[in-house]
C-alpha cells in the first residue's frame, strides 16, 4: 500500500516537473502590465522626459542671449531745466527768459568688445547643446539598462513562479501524505526548505524587477507597469565585427558630449581672456548738447566726446585671472579626454570577455539540453530510479540555470550599451 502511494507521488512530481518545463499553464492574478518594446520606450522618453524638455528650453534661452549681445547700448539723455538763480528763484523757468539744456550720449565700445561678447554668447549656446547631448547620453543608458534588466528579470521570474506554484502543490500533497504516515517526515521538511528558499529567490527577483519598473516610470514620467518585449532580431546588431578600437578612442576624445562640453569651456576661457584684454581699452562716449542761454552764445549746440583715462585700473587682475583660467580648462579638457578613452577601452575589454564566453558556449542550446535533462530526471524519479534528494538537487539546478543564463544575457547586452555610452555614439543600430 505504501509503495502504491509513493508511486502516486512520483507520478504527481513528474507531472509538476513537466509543468515547470512549460507543458502546462498556470493561471494567476497579476498586476496589469503594458506590453512595450525598446523603440516605444525611447520614443516616449524623448517627448516626455522633463529633464530633456528643460534642457531644450535652456538651449533656446542661450540662443536668445546671442541676439541680445549683438544689440548696441541705449543712448543716454539728460536735461537741465532752469530754476532762476539764488537771487531770483523761479521754478521751471524755461520760457523766453529761462534756461534749458539737453544732452544725449552714446557709448561706443572699442577693441571689439561687442563682437567678443557675441562670440561668448554663441559659445555658451553650443555648450548648452553639448550639455543636452550629455544629458541624453546619460539618461538613454539608464533607460536601456533598466529596460533590458526588466526584460530578463521578468523572464526569470516566470520560470521561478511556475516552479514555485508547482512546488506548492507538491508540498501540500506531502503534508497530507505525512499526516497519513505515507512518506518520511524528513522528506517533507526538505521540500519545505526548498520552498522557502525558492520563495526568497522569487521575492528578491520581484524587488529587483520593481526597481527597474520604478526607474522606467521616473524616466518616462508614467505610473504604468510594463511588460518588456524583446525579439532575437533586436539583439542581432550587438557585435564588434565592423568596429575598430582605435577609431572609437579617437572619436571619443573629440566627439563625446562631455568632452565637447570641456572643449566649449576651454573656448569660453580663451574668449574671456581676449575680452578682458579688450576691457583694458577705454570705451568712447559720443554725444551732442544744446544750451539755450547758458553758454557764450544763445542756443549753443556742441559735440561731446568722452573717454576713461586708464591711469590706475587697466584690468590687470581680470586679465591675469582669465589667463590662468585658460590653463586650467586646458588641463580639464585633457582630463576629460583621458576619462573618455579609458571608459571606451574598458567597455571594449568587457565586451571581449563576455563574447568569449557567449561565442564559446551556446547558451540557447544549453538551455534546451538542460530542459531535456530535467524532463528525463522527472521520468526517472517517477520510476524510482533517483531519490528525492537527487530530484531536489536537479530542481535547484534548473532554477539556478535560468537565473544565471538571463543574468549573463542581461550583462552582455548592457555591456554593448556601455560602449555606446563610452563613445557617445549609436554603434549598434538595427
Amino acid at each position: 500500500m505504501k509503495f502504491g502511494i509513493m508511486r502516486t507521488f512520483r507520478i504527481l512530481l513528474f507531472g509538476v516537473m513537466i509543468s515547470c518545463l512549460g507543458f502546462s499553464k498556470t493561471t494567476q492574478a497579476q498586476t496589469p502590465k503594458t506590453p512595450i518594446t525598446l523603440q516605444a520606450v525611447e520614443d516616449s522618453f524623448i517627448v516626455r522626459n522633463y529633464a530633456l524638455l528643460a534642457q531644450r528650453y535652456q538651449i533656446d534661452a542661450s540662443k536668445a542671449l546671442i541676439r541680445q549681445a549683438k544689440i548696441w547700448s541705449n543712448p543716454t539723455f539728460s536735461t537741465v531745466l532752469g530754476f532762476g538763480s539764488t537771487n531770483n528763484f523761479r521754478p521751471f523757468a524755461v520760457g523766453a527768459n529761462g534756461q534749458t539744456e539737453y544732452n544725449i550720449d552714446q557709448l561706443i565700445q572699442l577693441a571689439g568688445k561687442r563682437n567678443k561678447n557675441v562670440q561668448l554668447a554663441a559659445t555658451a549656446a553650443r555648450m548648452n547643446e553639448a550639455t543636452f547631448d550629455e544629458l541624453l547620453r546619460t539618461l538613454k543608458l539608464q533607460l536601456r539598462e533598466n529596460f533590458y534588466n526588466l526584460y530578463y528579470r521578468q523572464q526569470t521570474a516566470k520560470i521561478l513562479k511556475e516552479q514555485l506554484d508547482n512546488l506548492e502543490t507538491i508540498v501540500k500533497a506531502y503534508v497530507v501524505a505525512d499526516q497519513k504516515g505515507s512518506v518520511a517526515h524528513a522528506d517533507l521538511v526538505r521540500l519545505q526548505a526548498l520552498q522557502v528558499g525558492l520563495e526568497n529567490d522569487y521575492l528578491d527577483l520581484k524587488q529587483q524587477e520593481l526597481e527597474s519598473q520604478k526607474n522606467l516610470q521616473q524616466l518616462l514620467h508614467s505610473q504604468d507597469f510594463y511588460e518588456a518585449s524583446l525579439s532575437p532580431s533586436d539583439l542581432v546588431a550587438y557585435n564588434l565585427d565592423k568596429l575598430q578600437l582605435q577609431q572609437l578612442l579617437d572619436s571619443a576624445a573629440v566627439n563625446r558630449p562631455d568632452v565637447r562640453v570641456a572643449d566649449m569651456e576651454l573656448q569660453t576661457s580663451r574668449l574671456n581672456y581676449r575680452l578682458q584684454k579688450a576691457m583694458a581699452v577705454p570705451d568712447l562716449h559720443v554725444g551732442a548738447t544744446y544750451d539755450k542761454q547758458g553758454s557764450y552764445v544763445n542756443n549753443f549746440v556742441g559735440l561731446t566726446l568722452g573717454i576713461d583715462l586708464p591711469l590706475w585700473n587697466r584690468n590687470q587682475g581680470n586679465i591675469k585671472s582669465a589667463a590662468l583660467q585658460v590653463n586650467a580648462t586646458q588641463q580639464q579638457l585633457l582630463q576629460q579626454q583621458s576619462i573618455a578613452q579609458t571608459e571606451v577601452l574598458n567597455a571594449w575589454q568587457q565586451i571581449l570577455a563576455l563574447e568569449k564566453r557567449y561565442k564559446g558556449f551556446d547558451l540557447h542550446l544549453f538551455q534546451n539540453e538542460f530542459d531535456t535533462l530535467i524532463e528525463e530526471v522527472a521520468k526517472n524519479f517517477s520510476k524510482g530510479n533517483i531519490t528525492l534528494l537527487q530530484f531536489i538537487d536537479y530542481f535547484n539546478s534548473y532554477s539556478d540555470n535560468a537565473k544565471n543564463i538571463n543574468t549573463f544575457l542581461s550583462k552582455r547586452v548592457n555591456a554593448y550599451e556601455e560602449l555606446n555610452y563610452a563613445t557617445g555614439q549609436e554603434l549598434f543600430k538595427k
